[in-house]
């Protein structure tokens, strides 16, 4: 059975990232960055949201985006990429792509 990790046209299901420094492997202090998470559904065009920097004192690194009802409509592979401080001079990119299955809810 394939596992899945989130549903079409739930509002309910959450991507949460740690970034991590490529080198040293330690968490990124996110405090006053921005942080967006970019996708493709099926290979259809990225969409870019904008992440929700967990308290840096207690989450170093961690963000999250809760995806809403309307973002996925429908099922199969979603593959993306989170950009730190996009189209500034310090703009980061993660290296590592993820991927992310998503099931299509029963009729």
């Amino acid at each position: 059975m394939p596992n899945y990790e989130l549903v079409a046209r739930d509002g309910g299901g959450k991507l949460h990232v740690t970034i991590l420094d490529s080198v040293t492997k330690e968490a990124i202090d996110l405090t006053g960055k921005t942080v967006q998470a970019r996708y493709s559904l099926n290979g259809a065009a990225t969409v870019e949201k904008a992440m929700t920097v967990l308290s840096q004192l207690s989450n170093v690194g961690e963000a999250e985006y809760q995806f809403l009802a309307t973002d996925l409509l429908v099922g199969g592979s979603l593959k993306g990429e989170v950009r730190l401080q996009a189209g500034l001079s310090d703009q980061l990119t993660t290296v590592d792509t993820f991927h992310i299955s998503v099931k299509d809810p029963l009729p």
